[in-house]
């Protein structure tokens, strides 16, 4: 499997086929004397920002501290998880209790329902 091609950017869907974003980055373990393994998919604005560069990286997070949800770390998911590598990624978790999809609850709570038209409706 080449992982740049086959893995980084793909669309993640959770058990319950929800999407929860793309594969934003790869944690490798490099243990002495095996073979460097990947351990944890990792997803988030600043994990793709640093692979662009670092001072954007450093900037996203900044950023993402003080608007969004409040989350220090990219969201990480077990390389163990992964059920099928295909055109996407299936994975055997649930987006909601990953937190992978803490930005679009966020967007969809404050900038969204204040949209007229947005979705949420007013009692009358």
């Amino acid at each position: 499997m080449d992982l740049v091609r086959d893995v980084l950017d793909k669309k993640l869907v959770d058990s319950e086929h929800c999407e929860m974003g793309r594969v934003d980055g790869l944690v490798m373990s490099l243990e002495e004397h095996s073979q460097p393994r990947i351990t944890h998919i990792q997803i988030g604005g600043t994990t793709l920002w640093m692979r662009v560069h670092p001072v954007l990286g450093n900037l996203a997070a900044k950023l993402a501290r003080k608007w969004g949800p409040r989350r220090a770390e990219p969201v990480r998911i077990p390389w163990s998880r992964v059920l099928t590598a295909g055109r996407d990624l299936k994975l055997h978790v649930k987006a909601r209790e990953t937190g992978a999809i803490d930005w679009e609850i966020w967007i969809a709570r404050h900038i969204i329902e204040r949209i007229p038209g947005g979705g949420h409706e007013e009692a009358e």
